[in-house]
């Protein structure tokens, strides 16, 4: 096998053996979700058996090569839950997830994860940290000409040598994008990446994620709370949520509480939530944030998410 390959930017760098028999490349990878449902076991109670907790069912997508798809949903209805299945870092209680053909099983290398908070070890430079996520077997002067150019890439070149307690958090969580992207990951999946930083630092780190993407173009699963942001970032959109007569909290049908007020049937019940919407967001990136198209978009996402829309412009003559 091999021992280099060469990155999206022509730089070379080690190729990694994984789990599995799959090796670390520069591709985007297809991700596909085959009836994924994933359900918890409850807290036993004396005397009681034990009842699942459903969190997600039935959920089938495929995300193309280099897609950014935009996981919304209300809090608590699975969205970190989908993403820790595709890269393997949990397991669905039935269906399969797929990348690149073959089956998520266990941790997969093929995947790189963002998390809200950078993650920086304090003790360790910016470089240090970046350094990181280079994959095993990765040799000293290509993994320094990869963070270099991964720093040069995300605007922190003149920050190699800082710490985390000397730069801003908007920069650690550049640092923090860098380190993800330093495995040169098929699939990148962010968990809120941006979700910590303020209003003006979060457009900036979304404008900067749409330009490492286009010099990186990765298969990107993003988990937001944060409409506009999926719009403006997300080839497509999957809105995560409970269907009509089924209630979050319980997991258990509305019409049918009192037949199951001692949890004891919930087991064999399939609730959780599934995929209620999946918009395509027109037009090419970057995209006007005042247009009107986005904006009728907008309204159909806030009313998935339960939100009422209401007017800000007074009714016409003034």
């Amino acid at each position: 096998m091999p021992n280099a390959t060469t990155t999206r930017t022509g730089a070379a760098t080690s190729l990694e053996a994984l789990p599995g028999g799959h090796v670390s490349t520069n591709c985007a990878f297809a991700v596909e979700f085959v009836g994924v449902g994933r359900a918890f076991a409850s807290e036993k109670k004396r005397g009681a058996r034990g009842v699942m907790y459903p969190v997600l069912r039935d959920v089938s997508l495929t995300v193309r090569p280099g897609e950014v798809l935009a996981i919304l949903g209300t809090s608590g209805c699975g969205k970190s839950t989908l993403l820790r299945i595709a890269g393997g870092l949990d397991s669905p209680s039935v269906g399969s997830v797929r990348i690149d053909g073959s089956p998520v099983a266990g941790i997969d290398a093929r995947c790189a994860v963002g998390f809200q908070e950078p993650r920086l070890l304090p003790w360790r430079t910016v470089a240090a940290n970046v350094t990181l996520g280079l994959p095993a077997g990765t040799s000293r002067a290509v993994g320094r000409n990869r963070v270099a150019e991964l720093l040069e890439l995300v605007g922190l070149s003149g920050f190699a040598e800082h710490r985390p307690r000397e730069i801003s958090g908007g920069m650690a969580q550049r640092a923090s994008l860098a380190r993800a992207l330093a495995r040169n990951p098929g699939v990148l999946l962010l968990d809120e990446p941006f979700g910590a930083l303020d209003a003006l630092t979060k457009l900036k780190m979304q404008d900067l994620l749409l330009d490492v993407h286009v010099a990186a173009p990765t298969t990107i699963l993003l988990v937001t709370h944060d409409v506009d942001e999926a719009l403006q970032l997300a080839d497509r959109i999957i809105l995560l949520g409970y269907e009509d007569g089924t209630d979050k909290e319980e997991g258990t049908d509305v019409a049918d509480r009192t037949a199951v007020a001692d949890r004891t049937a919930v087991a064999d019940r399939v609730y959780g939530a599934t995929v209620l919407q999946e918009l395509t967001v027109p037009g090419a990136r970057p995209r006007d944030r005042g247009s009107a198209e986005l904006a009728e978009l907008r309204g159909r996402l806030l009313a998935g998410l339960g939100i009422a829309a209401k007017s800000t412009i007074p009714a016409f003559p003034y």
